[in-house]
């Protein structure tokens, strides 16, 4: 083999991981799935928000301060954490979306329809407030961040936007507009999610037989992980607990 052929083959094998990659999650019957159920617990006294004064627009956020980076914890329990499974290539189908994930703007505050969203999906991006808001969209990567978009928003509009990450499913939200304005979510690579309620609890269905990464995220206390192996139509517990002092527990 010589020439262009050579080179095309190097190519080839070279780009094959890429290229596998880039073909995505597969939906296809899943037999015997197997299930984790657990709880997400925080130990001690959680964080105390940050609070940002109002200064613009106050007749439309109709609040003096604003309360940003809120960790909720009732009894122990830690709610609005994403666990999920790491890498999963194929299995059952994706679940609906509320909404399609509607990111609004209203009262000069994020509503987010969904804490969780899927790759590929084309959000919905509304303002409706009678101001401009500045949407700016970064991917979190470790202790850094990437710009995804940043548009300004005029009243009354909405963009269908994709919330395109490259490293990591974590993403927090701001405007550029307004200091006081901030949400996270995060952007699912595989159907293979669940998000805590105030009980702290969490369960994923249908899991296909196999050795599994584990993770818990919570945009203001980092995340965790931890190796699991789920059995043919067998169900499985792993708990997560966050603490004052922090790590994994």
């Amino acid at each position: 083999m010589k020439g262009p052929k050579l080179l095309f083959y190097t190519l080839s094998v070279a780009l094959m991981p890429l290229m596998c990659w880039a073909q995505g999650y597969k939906v296809k019957p899943v037999k015997d799935g197997g299930s984790i159920s657990g709880v997400v617990s925080f130990e001690g006294a959680p964080p105390k928000p940050r609070v940002v004064t109002v200064t613009k627009d106050t007749e439309i956020a109709k609040d003096k301060t604003r309360e940003i980076d809120v960790v909720t914890v009732k009894d122990g329990k830690l709610a609005e954490a994403v666990v999920y499974l790491k890498k999963v290539r194929a299995g059952k189908d994706w679940p609906a979306v509320k909404d399609s994930g509607m990111v609004d703007q209203v009262g000069a505050k994020f509503v987010v329809h969904s804490r969780v969203i899927h790759s590929g999906m084309d959000v919905p991006v509304k303002n409706s407030d009678p101001v401009l808001h500045n949407i700016h969209a970064y991917e979190l990567i470790g202790r850094g961040r990437r710009t995804i978009f940043n548009k300004g928003q005029p009243k009354d509009m909405t963009f269908n936007l994709e919330f395109d990450t490259k490293r990591s499913p974590y993403v927090k939200i701001e405007c550029d507009a307004h200091n006081f304005m901030h949400d996270y979510l995060f952007v699912a690579e595989n159907p293979y999610y669940s998000v805590t309620a105030e009980d702290g609890k969490f369960s994923i269905a249908e899991v296909p037989a196999g050795k599994y990464i584990l993770m818990v995220w919570h945009p203001n206390l980092g995340d965790q992980k931890a190796k699991v192996t789920v059995g043919a139509g067998g169900a499985i517990e792993h708990n997560f607990t966050f603490s004052t002092e922090g790590g994994a527990k």
